[in-house]
Parts: C-alpha cells; sequence; structure tokens
C-alpha cells in the first residue's frame, strides 16, 4: 500500500534539515519551490508518486535542471552531499525518477514536476533517504539586462518501509563543566548520542545538575536534534547558570522515543 505524505516547510534544521529544506545561493528570493518535504510509507515492492510545484520568477523566462543527490549528517550534524552514487548506506536515489528533468519556465508560470519509484521487494523496514533539487541554469547571454541567473533549491525526500523496526539509541559520552557564558557564569556541555536503530531519530531531554546533598540547584535543556540509523551525533549545550564553588553531579536525560530514557551521570566542579 503506497501512502504518499507531503508536509509544509517547518523550521527544523536540520536540513536546515534536515537537509528540511533548503536553499541554496543563488538568485532565488522570486523563486519557490513546494512542498521542500516528501514523505512516503510504502511496503516493499510498492510503488510511490509525489509532486512539487517550482513557482517561476515573476519577470523573466528560466531554465530548469532537477536531480537527485544523496546526503547525511556529519557529528556536528551539518548536512553534507555526494555527488557519486553508493556512499550512503540507507539511500533512496537508486529506487527514484524525476519528471521532467530539463525545461524552461516561462516568467510569472508555473511547473509541476513528478517524483516516483518503486522500493524494492525485500527492502528491510526503516527510513531511507534522499534530496531532490531544482537548479536554475544560467543562459549563455541575456542581450536585453546583461544578467545571468543561477541558484538550486533543494527539498528532502524520506521513504520508510512499514513492519518491526529496532528503536535503539543510548549516550555514548557526555562531559560538562563550569565557564563563562555571555560574560556570566554559565555551564558548557558536549553529549554524543548513538542511533543504534532503523529510523530517524530525535532525541532531546534535560540535565539535572544537583549538589551532594541531591538537591537539584539547576536544569538545562538539551535541545531536539536528528539523528540518522546507525549514526552518532555530538550535541553542544550552553546556558547562564550561577553555581557556587563546590562538587555538583550532572545527569542527562534524553528521550529519544524508545522504550527507555537514555541516561549519562557525571561529577564535576566548579573553581
Amino acid at each position: 500500500m503506497m501512502k504518499p505524505i507531503l508536509k509544509r516547510w517547518r523550521s527544523w534544521l536540520l536540513l536546515t534539515f534536515l537537509v528540511g529544506f533548503l536553499s541554496l545561493t543563488g538568485l532565488t528570493n522570486s523563486i519557490s519551490v513546494t512542498p521542500p518535504r516528501l514523505m512516503f510509507t510504502v511496503d516493499g515492492g510498492d510503488y510511490f508518486e509525489g509532486q512539487i510545484e517550482v513557482y517561476g520568477d515573476p519577470d523573466k523566462e528560466i531554465r530548469v535542471k532537477t536531480y537527485f543527490m544523496d546526503w547525511d549528517l556529519d557529528l556536528e550534524g551539518t548536512v553534507q552531499f555526494y555527488t557519486d552514487p553508493g556512499q550512503v548506506e540507507r539511500s533512496a536515489t537508486p529506487w527514484l525518477r524525476i519528471e521532467p528533468t530539463e525545461f524552461v519556465l516561462p516568467a510569472g508560470s508555473k511547473k509541476i514536476v513528478t517524483i516516483r519509484g518503486q522500493v524494492p521487494l525485500g527492502t528491510a523496514p526503516g527510513d531511507y533517504w534522499s534530496m531532490f533539487f531544482v537548479e536554475f541554469l544560467p543562459y549563455s547571454a541575456l542581450p536585453a539586462s546583461g544578467m545571468r541567473m543561477s541558484g538550486r533549491v533543494g527539498g528532502s525526500i524520506t521513504v520508510t518501509v512499514p513492519g518491526t523496526v529496532t528503536t535503539k539509541g543510548r549516550i555514548d559520552a557526555f562531559t560538562i563543566q563550569s565557564t563563562l557564558v555571555n560574560g556570566r557564569p554559565g555551564v558548557t556541555a558536549r553529549l554524543v548520542f548513538v542511533n543504534e536503530g532503523d529510523s530517524v531519530l530525535e532525541p532531546s531531554g534535560r540535565i539535572e545538575i544537583k549538589d551532594l546533598q541531591n538537591k537539584r540547584v539547576g536544569l538545562v535543556t538539551i535541545p531536539l536534534s536528528k539523528v540518522l540509523p546507525q549514526s552518532r551525533r555530538e550535541i553542544r549545550i550552553q546556558e547562564e547558570l550561577r553555581l557556587k564553588p563546590g562538587s555538583y553531579v550532572a545527569i542527562a536525560v534524553v528521550d529519544y522515543g524508545g522504550a527507555k530514557l537514555a541516561g549519562y551521570q557525571v561529577v564535576f566542579t566548579v573553581l
């Protein structure tokens, strides 16, 4: 069964992601693509299809090219693109087709672009992804104005193959120290979260700071982050917080959607 879901832009990024999702340098202030995110839930062997709308410049005719690229996130959550295939294990790009791949967009008009694909039979349950790009190609000559226009707008594609998936994550490392934040007393923390499962996770949580009498003296928010399957993500946090000199226990608690919360505890000293 095929269930295409088209979602409007929301400020997330990642992308930003997230990779949802991305506008790159170019004269695209009057050119837009919607929706910026396509999501499908498709059984192995089934087909899926969705559409995006490309709106042109109100005053100029534009030549347009469409294509896909693989992407993932590095340890710090920055989107990385790959021009060569086969570098992203959970890439959906080989399954996808886009039509048309090149066209001329008259001034003030829009074009419907269709993205379709088929999930290979026997594909393991979980999330797979790609990104579409709509690139505005420069003309070699525009005698009336002498201008050249180029740029591209991208959006994310997520294909979820239903079935029994492993939702598993853990905090692999956690450090915290007292420092100045914006010139005031505060703390900085570094947390590494590992997604050991088959689907994209969005962990968030808190850091509880307690004195040695187990009294809570501070609470720091761990912001929501996107972590791809079988990947690690470093999350850095800083917050103004005045603590008296002494030793403290910091407990990081993360909710990632699993059966249990992930936790990590360290002791640190404020001088």
